[in-house]
């Protein structure tokens, strides 16, 4: 896989379509949460890629992006994958993100309008007074819904176990200290995918963002018996998702 160097960083990404994508299709940009790679998004892309060019990131300090001790932040994140656009000559995209980067797929359209077809922001958390730090705890634990099969748990527990310590220790406090995007800067059309069983990103959270954005095309998809780990515990019902609300609105 290559790696691309983004404000002092060295990321490892995967593109399906390095040339751009087939004609008439779309750009996608994945980009994981805590604990987690790009291969999150493993069982979703196949559903995309025979017409469509995706690229997925491992941000800066997990998978295989290794860390060297930069501060970051869901700013710091969402600035990254603006310049792994820059880098691939992407001038839109529909941005994908899950949990942590669900709120950093929000940012990114509150601050960057200008570069996205669509957003797609899945079991994204919204910060509150409180901070995120419960959410960080749920994550490893008891995070997966009813519908889980062994394989899919063991398959988490590998892509927890991988994470380098640095790394996540520097993800978790992003995490902690991330504030709630400008919700109402927001205007690009917005899928908004949430786990009805999701304890680490409650529905209570992902119905506050969709409230509040501005966007005129927004939904709010609930997937019954589905944790926080949406994209391996239903790949097929993400991707067909996905495909249907960018296919009606392609911004």
């Amino acid at each position: 896989m290559p790696y691309i160097d983004v404000n002092q960083k060295r990321l490892n990404y995967s593109d399906s379509h390095p040339n751009g994508p087939p004609a008439g299709g779309l750009t996608y940009l994945f980009i994981h949460g805590l604990g987690s790679s790009q291969n999150y998004y493993g069982g979703v892309i196949p559903h995309l890629t025979p017409n469509h060019r995706c690229i997925a990131i491992d941000t800066y300090g997990s998978g295989r992006s290794t860390f060297t001790g930069l501060d970051q932040s869901i700013d710091t994140i969402a600035d990254d994958a603006v310049k792994v656009m820059d880098g691939l000559k992407v001038s839109k995209a529909v941005l994908v993100g899950h949990s942590m980067g669900g709120t950093t797929v929000l940012q990114f359209a509150a601050k960057y309008g200008d570069r996205l077809v669509a957003v797609v922001a899945i079991g994204p958390v919204h910060p509150t007074a409180d901070g995120m730090e419960p959410m960080a705890n749920t994550i490893p634990n008891a995070a997966t819904g009813s519908k889980s099969t062994a394989l899919q748990k063991a398959f988490i527990r590998e892509l927890i176990l991988s994470q380098s310590p640095g790394g996540y220790i520097s993800l978790c406090k992003v995490i902690s200290e991330a504030t709630a995007p400008d919700y109402a800067a927001i205007k690009a059309p917005l899928l908004i995918i949430a786990g009805a069983e999701d304890k680490a990103a409650p529905l209570e959270g992902c119905k506050h963002i969709i409230a509040n954005v501005s966007s005129t095309l927004k939904t709010l998809d609930v997937l019954p018996g589905v944790g926080h780990w949406h994209c391996i515990e239903a790949s097929d019902e993400i991707g067909n998702l996905i495909l249907k609300f960018t296919r009606s609105h392609r911004g």
